[in-house]
């Protein structure tokens, strides 16, 4: 049953990151029905800053490479590249050049616009369910951290520990990062960067 939960939850975060990039082809009307009939648990605010969202305008390929972080966590930048199918980036931090060396990984995903707001609008609701999972390789925690409600993972694997943790930032941007052979205090050092370091409005 462990193991299932795993697959699921696995299965979850999967979708989250890769299916939010597909055309969809609800009206709008429709979108906003959906919105507006949100669990009665959400305030008048969460979706009226929904509605909002997918208002905003998206930045550019470009602008969106151009706030990637120079260093996290005293990891010097290695690579960054645009997030295929959404608006947003990838952004690898190490010493050293490949994935494979301990460092961060960064992944920035906007949900402005009419076509990406779907992504933060079911990140958010994952946010809001109080769920706690452990199995034999992993365990999963939502809750408060700083005044942001976020999602922490750490995972074993070969003998090793890797941590991630993911968050909505300004109403906006879906935050992940995720760590290779570092420490959960490295982890929330990033979200403490980051939560200082100035996102595009």
């Amino acid at each position: 049953m462990k193991a299932h939960q795993w697959i699921s939850y696995a299965c979850f975060i999967f979708l989250i990151f890769s299916s939010c990039g597909e055309t969809k082809t609800t009206s709008q009307t429709e979108q906003l029905g959906e919105v507006l009939t949100q669990s009665d648990g959400e305030s008048q605010n969460s979706k009226t800053w929904l509605m909002r969202l997918m208002e905003k305008q998206p930045l550019s390929q470009e602008e969106y490479l151009e706030w990637v972080p120079a260093t996290l966590q005293g990891f010097p930048l290695q690579s960054k590249e645009p997030k295929p199918g959404l608006n947003g980036f990838i952004a690898f931090y190490s010493h050293k050049e490949g994935k494979e060396h301990p460092g961060l990984r960064l992944e920035v995903i906007d949900g402005a616009g009419y076509n990406q707001f779907q992504h933060v609008n079911a990140v958010y609701k994952m946010l809001e369910t109080v769920r706690n999972e452990s199995g034999d390789d992993f365990r999963s925690e939502i809750n408060d951290h700083k005044g942001e409600r976020i999602l922490f993972v750490s995972k074993t694997r070969k003998g090793r520990k890797d941590f991630q943790l993911e968050y909505i930032q300004n109403q906006r941007y879906h935050v992940g990062i995720l760590g290779n052979q570092v420490g959960p205090d490295k982890i929330y050092g990033a979200f403490d960067e980051l939560q200082n370091n100035q996102f595009p409005n």
